[in-house]
């Protein structure tokens, strides 16, 4: 069973994210990226956007994959909330399906803006469940 939580750092905000599947913590630690963004829970999945991201390797994919997710929130005004994940047999691209909608600031209550996904602390482990860390830029 996976899932994420926010951690603590002096000028970041960090996500720790799980996952039976490297798809699965994946399609977590973007959840957990957008719930400091947004209160998800008044996002509705009523629209779909498709993503591919191509990497140098696994590390690379998460932070690749979450400024992704960024850039079309920023350029296409897309605030997605639920996340269907693919990665390709050797870990080093993806495709997903991001079910959201239009931002609506009054709507979505927002909380903070992420500039990015860092490489600070990154750290991707597999030990029988994903586990994914990451430190986005606020």
């Amino acid at each position: 069973m996976g899932g994420f939580e926010l951690l603590e750092h002096t000028a970041d905000v960090g996500i720790l994210a799980s996952g039976d599947t490297l798809d699965e913590a994946l399609a977590w630690v973007a959840t957990g990226m957008f719930s400091v963004i947004a209160d998800l829970d008044r996002v509705d999945a009523r629209d779909q956007i498709e993503v591919t991201v191509e990497s140098a390797d696994g590390d690379a994919l998460v932070v690749d994959w979450l400024n992704e997710l960024l850039y079309r929130h920023e350029a296409e005004g897309f605030l997605p909330c639920e996340f269907a994940v693919t990665v390709d047999a050797a870990g080093a691209s993806l495709t997903a399906t991001c079910g959201g909608e239009r931002v609506d600031a009054a709507r979505h209550g927002w909380l903070d803006t992420v500039k990015a996904a860092t490489y600070h602390k990154l750290d991707v482990s597999h030990d029988g469940e994903w586990r994914l860390r990451v430190f986005l830029d606020v």
